[in-house]
């Protein structure tokens, strides 16, 4: 799973994988102490998992078996539709152990060749009794360092997983409300905006995302190095003046959501026009991860598609995104707008363009 825009310390990487450790939101991993938080929730959505356990409490170790089903939008025949497609089963282990009233899961996988040291914490249950319903505090456990480690920030999310003789269940419920009044909403000051001052200087390297993080010190910082004077200034819109050339900049739609899918994964929609003189260049980028309102014929030319075996051995192809860029010829016209540069220097365009 991808988890949306947290910052991973390469000692979650097992966690991750085995899909113990959720984390949504933009957050940094530090060493804390021994307090743990949660987030709340206003309007929360569901997503269950139910797999099949077995319990060796001679070795500790936990064996979980899941039936992986997965509704998708399949491509047959030069048509989509949703399904529900059997994906096949998964079987996933871990240690456990019990420091205090804290459960830690250690997963049983390998990373490098070692096996992975870091334990993901629960609370909520009995003290030295495995079974009952556990709360994800977000946090890894390193026993050799004795610290452990958590997302810091709101996480949008509030996991629980309940273990009882033979079944183990996983509970996520996502806050998409809260995660979308959290955003940035001086697009103005964001990232996105700062590398298209670079741009216009002629240093393309676009981040699209960039509109939902706020970034004014930089913006700051290259108004006064690029000597940019401001005629006007809202949160979604500027106009500005760059080595005596007018520019008018304004983000027309920028929503950052989660995706329904439970996957942690983001949806985008950044829309803006760059402008100067007569020339206007229209930035139009839409990603929004498959649900079944999306799933239609008429959306067949923006529905970005891969291919995997389903739990029968079949090769399958289904649709993962709706997906609308024009990032290319957005960039090439910001070239043609931006400021002419002296060849041989060490920054900008040429008087032809590249």
């Amino acid at each position: 799973m991808q988890y949306a825009h947290a910052i991973y310390d390469k000692k979650f990487a097992t966690s991750v994988s085995l899909a113990l450790f959720l984390c949504i939101g933009a957050a940094s991993l530090t060493a804390c102490g021994d307090d743990s938080s949660s987030g709340t929730n206003d309007e929360p959505v569901k997503s269950t998992e139910t797999s099949s356990l077995e319990v060796d409490e001679k070795n500790h170790t936990l064996t979980w078996t899941t039936d992986n089903a997965k509704d998708l939008c399949i491509l047959e025949s030069g048509n989509f539709s949703w399904k529900t497609i059997s994906l096949g089963t998964s079987t996933e282990s871990a240690k456990y152990e019990f420091r205090g009233d804290t459960l830690v899961l250690y997963p049983l996988v390998y990373n490098n060749g070692e096996l992975e040291r870091f334990g993901h914490m629960y609370v909520g249950g009995e003290a030295n009794k495995l079974y009952g319903t556990w709360k994800d505090i977000f946090c890894d456990y390193d026993p050799q360092e004795k610290a452990r480690y958590c997302a810091q920030g709101s996480a949008f999310a509030i996991r629980t997983l309940t273990l009882s003789k033979g079944k183990r269940i996983l509970e996520t419920e996502y806050d998409f409300e809260g995660y979308s009044a959290s955003k940035n909403e001086n697009l103005i000051l964001s990232e996105l905006t700062a590398d298209l001052f670079r741009a216009l200087k002629g240093t393309v390297e676009l981040y699209i995302p960039g509109a939902f993080l706020n970034d004014s010190a930089r913006v700051k910082s290259l108004i006064q190095e690029y000597k940019i004077s401001t005629s006007s200034q809202t949160k979604t819109s500027i106009g500005f003046k760059m080595d005596g050339k007018e520019f008018s900049l304004k983000y027309t739609e920028a929503e950052e959501t989660l995706a329904k899918d439970g996957s942690g994964r983001l949806n985008r929609v950044v829309k803006l026009e760059l402008s100067s003189g007569k020339t206007v260049c229209n930035l139009d980028f839409e990603r929004a991860f498959m649900e079944k309102d999306l799933c239609k014929a008429e959306n067949k030319a923006y529905l970005d598609t891969e291919k995997e075996i389903d739990g029968n051995g079949n090769n399958i192809e289904h649709a993962v995104a709706y997906l609308v860029n024009n990032q290319a010829d957005f960039e090439k016209c910001v070239k043609s707008i931006a400021i002419p540069q002296k060849s041989g220097g060490d920054e900008g365009y040429n008087d032809e363009l590249n």
